[in-house]
């Protein structure tokens, strides 16, 4: 399964939400600008356990600088110890950060790779709602959708997972993953014929995968 990560930069002065109004000095932003760039670099080399921990701290002192948390994810979910914490700093941000899409996506990440899978439903539940205030034109709203379905296959909820399947591909047509996977589905809920094209034309996508299940299941 693939994930996708975005690094995004940008200065804010002062940020509001509902539930809480942050000050930020200049300076203050500035050095947490510097830090973010400095675990940027971090993660490009492999230093992820590093780069967690000054992230941390940025989060601490500076909690309404959105990009810290999205490299906390990157780093921190690459390291055991940190990722209880990224769970829980990610659902903090999004107290701060209303109707972020892409942070509710990560939380599902990291929630699936940790086989929490329910938990792993709701953020790209959420994640699907907010694209829907926020608009679909963002590179990764497809994969809330593929995400999801992969959940739901992986929970055996396989007619859960057609819809979404269905609504990646509207987003990322010839996706030979989604492609794939909709096919397996398919297949699980008694609709061999729609299983075989599916894997038929995520085979002439490139994916190879699909053969075993040619072989087996489409003579």
């Amino acid at each position: 399964m693939k994930f996708y990560y975005s690094v995004i930069f940008f200065l804010i002065v002062s940020f509001s939400s509902a539930q809480q109004i942050f000050d930020v000095e200049p300076e203050d932003r500035e050095n947490s600008i510097e830090i973010n760039n400095t675990a940027v670099d971090m993660i490009s080399k492999g230093n992820f356990e590093s780069a967690a921990r000054i992230l941390q701290q940025v989060i601490l002192d500076d909690p309404s600088f959105h990009p810290a948390y999205l490299n906390f994810y990157r780093a921190g979910g690459q390291v055991a110890s940190q990722k209880e914490k990224v769970i829980e700093t990610l659902r903090k941000g999004l107290l701060i950060f209303e109707e972020d899409d892409e942070m509710a996506y990560y939380l599902g990440n990291i929630l699936q790779r940790e086989n929490r899978l329910t938990e792993a439903i709701a953020a790209y539940t959420d994640a699907i709602k907010f694209s829907k205030i926020n608009g679909e034109e963002f590179e990764l709203v497809w994969a809330y959708h593929f995400n999801r379905g992969n959940c739901y296959l992986k929970s055996n909820q396989h007619a859960k997972a057609i819809p979404d399947y269905d609504y990646a591909l509207k987003l990322s047509p010839s996706n030979a993953d989604v492609l794939t996977n909709r096919g397996f589905c398919h297949y699980k809920t008694g609709n061999n014929s729609a299983a075989c094209e599916d894997w038929n034309e995520a085979k002439r996508l490139g994916n190879t995968q699909t053969e075993k299940y040619l072989q087996s299941f489409c003579k």
